[in-house]
């Protein structure tokens, strides 16, 4: 059985979402001085690295991520690899043949190189709101995307947001797809289960089937 991490090492420098805080790890007891054991503090943003984006995220009285059902981070799921340069449409979505049923999708783009900048890039990849709708029309339960958002930058109002989070579709944002070819597998992503929070960071993984 192989297993894929998809999951971006959190660290100081490292691409966050314009206006959000870098990770800081600071050291609260250490043993070379003195103390009986080492105990870190972690201040994060909870839409850091690779995370879920909840629907209160976006949605007023939306559910918070400590209420999201399990199951439906947990299950088959495929990835796609999507050749296009800007954004990813309903038309791309049809031409992608993706079965019937499928549940979980995660979006294997160009954006996979940019994860390699310690700079936030804008020229990401992002989903189209036709996409979305494409998407809920279908059944997806879960959605990810290989950068920081799935909506175009600065995008207002946030309808790609809202129409995927509306429909009860998980988004999961900055999965690592570097080194996983387009296929099925098996998908576990769970975030931390903190409880009112809007999303969380996630430990993410592919096993092949």
């Amino acid at each position: 059985m192989k297993v894929h991490d998809i999951s971006l090492t959190l660290r100081q420098r490292m691409p966050v979402y314009p206006g959000e805080p870098t990770p800081l790890l600071e050291p609260t007891w250490q043993m070379e001085r003195g103390d009986f054991c080492n105990v870190s503090r972690l201040t994060i943003a909870t839409h850091t690295g690779t995370h879920i984006d909840a629907p209160l995220h976006f949605l007023p009285g939306g559910t918070p991520v400590d209420q999201l059902s399990v199951d439906v981070l947990v299950g088959p799921a495929l990835v796609v690899e999507m050749a296009v340069e800007q954004e990813i449409t309903a038309a791309d979505l049809e031409a992608a043949a993706i079965p019937p049923g499928t549940e979980r999708i995660l979006f294997k783009t160009r954006n996979s190189r940019l994860l390699d900048d310690e700079d936030f890039r804008r020229d990401f990849v992002y989903l189209t709101l036709d996409a979305a709708r494409w998407l809920v029309e279908r059944g997806v339960r879960l959605l990810a995307i290989d950068y920081l958002s799935v909506e175009q930058m600065d995008a207002q109002p946030n309808v790609v947001h809202q129409t995927l989070l509306r429909a009860g579709v998980v988004i999961v944002e900055g999965a690592d797809l570097r080194q996983v070819a387009p296929g099925s597998y098996l998908l576990a992503c769970l975030p931390l289960k903190i409880e009112g929070a809007d999303g969380s960071p996630v430990r993410a993984v592919l096993v092949e089937m």
